[in-house]
């Protein structure tokens, strides 16, 4: 599994997903910001799983039809514990993560949504 985190994702995320073995691409170590609509198109052109804390990729799926790979959406999740919350719903979530879902995870809840 592969993950592409966005620039509101923290260094931490970062830091802990490579520890855990992951392959990570975080949007800052490539350069400056392309905009959600390249970022977004890179996951899916390449595989990747998109993390984010930015609600405007729901609006790229659902109101202008974007194809998409998983999306997970962090919720209020503080900075250093990113990580450890990405790693969490790796182990419980694992099919649904390979599905091209879009799952939303905040702090006592996790929500799924797949095309099934």
């Amino acid at each position: 599994m592969k993950f592409l985190l966005d620039s509101c994702i923290s260094s931490f995320a970062v830091e802990d997903l490579k520890d855990s073995g992951f392959d990570v691409l975080w949007i800052p170590e490539i350069g400056k910001d392309p905009g959600d609509e390249a970022i977004i198109k890179k996951a899916f052109d390449e595989g990747w799983v998109l993390v984010t804390a930015d609600k405007d990729f729901g609006e790229l799926v659902f109101v202008f039809g974007k194809p998409h790979s998983t999306i997970i959406r962090l919720v209020d999740i503080p900075a250093k514990e990113q990580g450890k919350f990405l790693l969490r719903l790796i182990e419980t979530h694992k099919n649904d993560i390979e599905k091209k879902a879009l799952i939303t995870v905040e702090r006592f809840r996790v929500r799924v949504r797949t095309e099934d």
